[in-house]
């Protein structure tokens, strides 16, 4: 039999200890033997609940490849995720620490500090090769997930403006394209390679045959389209010969409510939808396969099985120990997990939990306590008697050292860095809070705004702004939903209540790069550049590269400075070759030098990329293909392209603009003026106001062009001075 050596199992429970209180006595490792320099495989599918997998007893999906596997791996019946979020959870899983105490608590806003090691640097330090490629754009390797990673391919960025955070990802087939590329080149020696797949993350949107198949169940279609990337990815390990000596360890970071608490998706509440996940381990050799382990196990316990599994020693005083383990006689282990989602984004209040064999005691305003063998579904709350169990886990939990880091303060060099550029951070409302309200009893303001996000994504702005404006009048602390309401507002040509939006959202979460980037991206398009180029440096502060390098090179391009334009580009390219944006800004400084021939073929070769990926259009491509293209006289080329953007994103201005401009050069004014009178109708900002007006001068018709910039500038005159949060700020 396989696995670790007991000695050092206890030895750093016993460090342990004095951390979290909630550990059980130490435990002896019920294996001796080591793998050295076995190749380290981890899979880990996003938000996929144990429940929704055969493996684990659901009969409604079809998922071969996983069932293949775990015919091959001992199976852990009760796995947890520490938080129900996808950077945090990982960030726990590859540095064995729980959230408080690696300081990453959200998706945004932290950045893991460099004095916590990770599996990746622990494996490299032995001699490993380590390679990972991740398929969403919250594990980029600035938040510090990708230290200790030779190859960390997060080349993952927006197709067009104002894309959740959620909806930026790619897809798993592209994603294991890139990991079989690596483990070609890099597999003949030791390695660790870390696959992550998005399915099933929202949006459901399966590939066919799995969006027929599982048509009233697009949640199951992305599970069986994972399931087939995953069957791709092992038969290529057992071609090259890898995966019947190999550590492969196939998980997920967390679940999803689909309604069962009321929330359909996850990051509010703690219950076991959010956070049973599968695990597997499949040991070299295959060795325990078919078995099942029925105690409670969590994410953290991956890293120290690892070590053990391959011989090296994990940093000392892990909270976590081997899969492989066993609990000493009378141990009874608790799982901590933790949200402080509601806290940041909703003005809720953050949830604590403990896992053991048998209960589940949540800590919340109004605090509940499941029996999960007799009542797995969480229905009958047993809080109310205060039983031994709730008593004990309470007190347990009440006993641990938990600091609650805010967005923005767990990077000391950031809080400089924003220091410097005259962004004078405040703390969050919530932050000092205690009475905050109970996020179980607010579902009703979740499901409001997830409708709203429903009409935003169908570009029913006005609807969206309205329906956004009547929830937080209800509650006001929802920064995700200021944050939405000031997408909408600028989508509507409404720059002042859209800043004002952006303000608030700004208050509740200071320092969030991606609030920063927002204001960056606002002020370019209100044409003042000098405020964007302070924002966009502020999220660079904010380890918001290479997104804010693409703003400074969109500011350099308004401004004709090629070379700056250039700079920031290739900045923004250092370390994410597979971005895209980068690389169409690009393509106009080489335009901008005349090298037309060139730039269209950089263009093609980015379309020809996305068409490989199934990724769908990028926004601004065939608007720079059709620009060219006029430039070449290739008029009728240069219609198509311009048509087909607007086609796809019929709210950007300059498709709008390059297709009027071609129909004046070839004498078509009242066509020009068509199209004019079609953009500010569907556009009804100050930016598509100049853009006509400029237009309306080529076509000599001045007095319409100043009737455009008076009817524009209205819709600036708010923002003039604006300032960002509310407080003063140098420069800002």
């Amino acid at each position: 039999m396989s696995g670790v050596n007991g000695g050092r199992c206890a030895g750093a429970f016993r460090a342990a200890a004095s951390l979290f209180l909630f550990l059980p006595a130490a435990v002896a490792c019920r294996a001796r033997d080591t793998f050295p320099k076995a190749p380290v495989v981890i899979v880990s599918i996003d938000t996929l609940r144990a429940d929704h997998l055969p493996a684990y007893g659901y009969a409604r999906v079809e998922t071969p490849a996983l069932d293949a596997l775990r015919r091959d791996s001992i199976l852990f019946e009760s796995a947890y995720s520490h938080v129900p979020l996808t950077l945090p959870s990982h960030v726990a899983l590859l540095t064995g620490l729980l959230p408080p105490q690696n300081g990453v608590r959200d998706n945004v806003g932290y950045f893991l500090a460099s004095d916590h090691a990770t599996l990746a640097e622990l494996l490299r330090k032995a001699g490993y090769g380590t390679g990972a490629a991740v398929s969403a754009v919250v594990l980029a390797k600035t938040s510090g997930v990708g230290r200790g990673f030779d190859f960390y391919e997060d080349s993952v960025e927006a197709t067009a403006p104002g894309q959740s955070l959620g909806a930026i990802q790619r897809s798993g087939t592209e994603t294991e394209a890139l990991a079989e590329r690596w483990i070609e080149e890099n597999g003949a020696s030791p390695f660790f390679f870390l696959l992550h797949l998005y399915e099933p993350h929202t949006p459901y949107a399966p590939p066919e045959p799995y969006a027929s198949r599982y048509r009233d169940r697009p949640y199951d279609g992305e599970i069986a389209a994972a399931d087939a990337v995953v069957g791709r990815f092992v038969s290529f390990l057992k071609e090259r010969g890898l995966y019947e000596r190999a550590v492969v360890i196939f998980l997920s970071d967390h679940g999803e409510g689909l309604g069962d608490h009321g929330e359909e998706e996850h990051g509010l509440l703690l219950y076991r939808e959010d956070l049973r996940v599968p695990v597997f381990l499949k040991l070299p050799g295959n060795r325990r396969a078919g078995e099942k382990v029925a105690r409670p196990v969590g994410l953290i316990d991956v890293l120290p099985t690892v070590a053990a599994l391959v011989g090296v020693q994990p940093p000392a005083g892990l909270p976590g120990t081997s899969l492989l383990s066993s609990a000493a006689p009378g141990a009874a282990r608790s799982i901590y997990s933790e949200t402080l989602f509601p806290r940041y984004h909703f003005g809720f209040s953050d949830l604590a939990a403990l896992t053991t064999d048998r209960y589940a005691y949540i800590h919340a305003p109004r605090p509940e306590l499941y029996d999960i063998v007799a009542d797995p579904a969480q229905k009958r709350d047993l809080a109310a008697g205060m039983p031994q169990p709730f008593r004990a886990l309470r007190a347990e939990l009440e006993r641990m050292n938990r600091p609650r880091q805010a967005p923005g303060t767990s990077d000391p060099e950031q809080v400089r860095k924003l220091a410097a550029l005259g962004y004078i951070g405040q703390a969050s409302p919530s932050e000092a809070a205690t009475d905050l309200p109970d996020p179980k009893d607010h579902i009703e303001e979740i499901r409001r705004l997830r409708a709203a996000l429903t009409l935003q994504s169908e570009r029913r702005h006005a609807e969206a702004a309205e329906a956004l404006r009547r929830l937080l009048a209800i509650n006001p602390a929802m920064a995700d939903a200021w944050g939405a309401l000031a997408e909408s507002e600028r989508r509507l040509g409404r720059l002042a209540q859209s800043f004002e939006a952006l303000e608030q959202e700004d208050r509740l979460v200071p320092g969030n790069p991606h609030v920063l980037l927002s204001f960056a991206n606002q002020y370019l398009e209100a044409g003042d550049d000098e405020k964007a180029r302070l924002y966009a440096e502020r999220a660079l502060a904010a380890n918001a590269p290479p997104e804010a390098h693409e703003v400074l090179a969109r500011i350099a391009m308004a401004r004709r400075d090629w070379d700056g334009a250039e700079r920031e580009a290739r900045l923004a390219l250092e370390g994410h070759q597979g971005r895209k944006l980068p690389r169409l800004i690009l393509s106009q400084v080489l335009r901008a030098r005349g090298d037309l021939n060139g730039a269209l073929a950089m263009l093609d070769q980015v379309a020809e990329e996305l068409a490989r990926s199934g990724r769908g259009e990028m926004s601004s491509l065939h608007f720079f293909r059709g620009d060219i293209l006029a430039r070449m006289g290739r008029n009728a080329e240069a219609e198509a392209e311009f048509r087909k953007e607007l086609s796809i994103f019929p709210d950007s201005i300059p498709p709008w603009s390059g297709l009027a401009l071609l129909q004046a050069s070839r004498g078509d004014s009242a066509g020009a003026h068509e199209t004019i009178a079609a953009m500010v109708r569907a556009i009804p900002s100050a930016r598509s106001y100049r853009a006509a007006a400029e237009i309306l001068r080529v076509l000599g018709d001045p007095a319409a062009a100043r009737e455009m910039e008076r009817r524009g500038s209205r819709l600036l005159e708010p923002a003039a001075d604006r300032t960002a949060g509310g407080a003063a700020r140098p420069g800002a």
